[in-house]
C-alpha cells in the first residue's frame, strides 16, 4: 500500500511555516530598522545638521534679506527650497522684536511638495527658533515686484523660522516608508534595503526547509512500504508458528489430563492427613496467643492489686497510728490520716504512671502546673462525666484520657467518626464512655468544661485534649493531631507535649488577653470556690 500525504494538509503546513518564518524575519527587520533610525537621526545626521544649523541660518538670512529688500519672490522661494532637508523653513511678516507674535502671517514656506514630515502651521511657530530679516541699505526694489516698498535700511522685514522636519517616532517614519517604499528620503532607503534583505533570507530559509521536509517525506514513504512488507512476512511466519503451537498444545493437554488424574488420586489421600495437621497447628496458635494475653492481663492486674493493697496497708497503718497516738499527737496524726485518705485513687496502674510522670516534672514541682483527678465536668446534670485528669496553668487547660492499649491503633474508617481498635496479639475495641471513640469522649468533655468556664470564669482560656497510650502502642496511623486542639501521644512524650501546648497558649494569650490569673485562682474557679483577687 503506497502512502500519500494529503495535498491540502501539505499546503496548510507549508503556508504556516512560511508565515512563521516571514513573521520572525519581519520582526528582526523591524528591530534592525529601528536601530538604523536611531543611528541616522540620533547620532550622525542630527549632530551634523545641528552643528551647521547656525551657519546655514546666517547664510540664508543674508540671501533672504537681499531678496526681501528687492521684493524677489522667486529668489526667496529658491532659497527656502534649496536648503530643505532635516529642517524646513518659514518666512512670516512679523515686524516686532518680541518673542511671541500671535498676529503674524506666513509669507513663504519651503515647497509643500517637498517631503515634509509635518507641514508647518502658524500655531507651531511659537515654540520654534527664528532669525530677524532686515532691509539692506542701497537696494531698490524692482518696479515689477510689489513685495517690498522703499524704507529705512535695517528695519525688520519679517522672520525666518527653522522648523524641525524629522519624524517624531520610528513608528511614524516606518508607516511613511510603507506608504512610499521607494521614496529616497532620510533613512527610508535603508529601511527598504533591510526589509528586502530579510524577506529574501526568509524565502531562502523557507525553500531550504521545504526541500528538507520533502526529502524526509519521501524517506518516510519508503520506510513505511518496507515496514508493510516486513509486517506481511512476519504475519505469515506467525501463522505457521501458531498452527505448530496449537498442535503441541493439544498433545500437552492430553498428557496433562492424564497427569492430573493421577495427582488427584494422590491429593485425595493426602488431604485427609493434611486437614488434621492444620487443625492441630491452628489450635496451638490460638492457645499460645490466649496464654500471652492472659499473662499480660495477669501482670497488669497483679500490679494494680499490689498498688491497691499497698494503699490499704498504708491507710490501715495511719488509722492504727491515729488510734494509738497520744492526745498531744492527735492533731498531727489526724492530718496525716486525712492526707492519706485524700491520696488519689486510680482506676488502673497506667493512670497512676501518668500521674507519676506529670508530678515528677519540674513545672509541677514548682507549682506552675496543677492536676485535677477524676474531675466531674457535668455538675448539676442528671449524669456524670468524670475525666481521668485535667492539667492546667494560668493560660490553658488540657483534658487527659489514659488508654492502656498496646499494638497498632487503627480504625476501619475515619478516626474522627468511627470506632478505634488495637491490633496486638488479638484485636480489641478501644472503649470510650461517650461516643464511638476516645476522640468523641474527649470532645464531649471539652464542651462540658467550656460550659463551666462560661458560668464561672472571668478569664478566657484555651481548652486542649490529649489521649495518652503506653509506649508499646503504635500511633502512626492515627497521627499526633486530631484537629487543632486535640493530640494523641504516648506516655514517654507527655511532658514535652504539655510544654509545647502551654508555650503555644502563652503566646496566644499574650496577644489577646495579657492579664492572666494565678494558678491558685484557676483551681478555685474550677472547684467552684470563691476566687480571691
Amino acid at each position: 500500500m503506497k502512502y500519500t500525504f494529503p495535498t491540502y494538509r501539505l499546503l496548510l503546513v507549508s503556508a504556516a511555516k512560511f508565515l512563521v518564518i516571514f513573521t520572525v524575519s519581519m520582526g528582526i527587520a523591524t528591530i534592525v530598522n529601528h536601530e538604523t533610525y536611531k543611528d541616522y537621526y540620533g547620532k550622525r545626521l542630527f549632530k551634523l545638521h545641528t552643528s551647521d544649523l547656525t551657519t546655514l541660518a546666517d547664510q540664508m538670512t543674508i540671501k533672504l534679506n537681499y531678496f526681501l529688500s528687492q521684493g524677489d519672490r522667486q529668489g526667496i522661494q529658491d532659497v527656502l527650497d534649496g536648503n530643505f532637508g532635516l529642517f524646513g523653513f518659514v518666512v512670516t511678516d512679523c515686524l516686532t522684536e518680541n518673542r511671541l507674535c500671535p498676529e503674524q502671517k506666513v509669507l513663504f514656506t519651503s515647497d509643500r511638495s517637498l517631503p515634509w514630515s509635518h507641514p508647518p502651521k502658524t500655531e507651531d511657530l511659537a515654540s520654534g527658533s527664528f532669525a530677524f530679516l532686515r532691509r539692506l541699505p542701497g537696494i531698490t526694489p524692482a518696479k515689477s515686484l510689489s513685495l517690498s516698498k522703499p524704507g529705512i535700511p535695517g528695519e525688520i522685514l519679517g522672520r525666518l523660522y527653522v522648523v524641525n522636519n524629522m519624524p517624531h517616532s520610528f513608528s511614524e517614519e516606518f508607516l511613511e516608508c510603507i506608504k512610499s517604499p521607494f521614496a529616497n528620503v532620510g533613512a527610508r532607503r535603508f529601511y527598504l534595503r533591510t526589509t528586502l534583505a530579510f524577506m529574501s533570507g526568509a524565502t531562502i530559509i523557507w525553500l531550504i526547509s521545504e526541500l528538507y521536509f520533502m526529502l524526509r517525506r519521501k524517506q518516510f514513504v519508503l520506510m513505511r512500504n518496507r515496514y508493510q512488507e516486513l509486517e506481511q512476512s512476519v504475519n505469515r511466519q506467525m501463522k505457521l508458528l501458531s498452527e505448530k503451537d496449537a498442535q503441541i498444545t493439544r498433545l500437552n493437554e492430553h498428557s496433562g489430563r492424564q497427569y492430573e488424574a493421577y495427582v488427584e488420586k494422590i491429593r485425595s489421600l493426602n488431604q485427609k492427613i493434611q486437614n488434621e495437621e492444620e487443625y492441630r497447628q491452628l489450635t496451638e496458635q490460638i492457645i499460645e496467643e490466649l496464654e500471652k494475653d492472659k499473662v499480660i492481663e495477669s501482670e497488669m492486674y497483679l500490679e494494680e492489686l499490689a498498688v491497691v493493697r499497698s494503699d490499704m496497708e498504708r491507710l490501715q497503718q495511719k488509722i492504727e497510728q491515729f488510734d494509738q497516738s497520744s492526745s498531744e499527737r492527735k492533731e498531727s496524726s489526724y492530718k496525716e490520716l486525712e492526707e492519706a485518705a485524700r491520696s488519689p485513687n486510680f482506676s488502673n496502674v497506667f493512670e497512676q504512671r501518668v500521674f507519676e510522670t506529670i508530678s515528677a516534672s519540674e513545672q509541677f514541682k514548682k507549682g506552675d502546673w496543677r492536676l485535677l483527678i477524676n474531675f466531674d465536668v457535668a455538675p448539676g446534670r442528671n449524669y456524670r462525666q468524670f475525666t481521668d485528669f485535667i492539667l492546667f496553668n494560668k493560660d490553658a487547660l488540657i483534658i487527659l484520657e489514659a488508654k492502656y492499649y498496646v499494638g497498632l491503633i487503627d480504625s476501619p474508617g475515619d478516626f474522627l467518626n468511627d470506632i478505634w481498635f488495637s491490633t496486638g496479639s488479638q484485636r480489641k475495641k478501644i472503649d470510650s464512655l461517650w461516643g464511638e471513640n476516645p476522640y468523641h469522649q474527649l470532645n464531649e468533655y471539652s464542651m462540658s468544661l467550656m460550659k463551666i468556664l462560661k458560668q464561672r470564669s472571668p478569664w478566657n482560656f484555651q481548652i486542649f485534649g490529649a489521649i495518652i497510650f503506653p509506649d508499646e502502642a503504635d500511633i502512626s496511623k492515627v497521627g499526633d493531631h486530631l484537629g487543632k486542639f486535640y493530640r494523641v501521644t504516648t506516655i514517654s512524650k507527655i511532658v514535652t507535649l504539655f510544654e509545647s501546648i502551654f508555650a503555644e497558649s502563652a503566646r496566644f494569650q499574650a496577644q489577646k488577653n495579657p492579664n492572666r490569673p494565678k494558678v491558685e485562682q484557676v483551681e478555685n474557679m474550677l472547684r467552684g470556690r470563691k476566687v480571691s483577687a
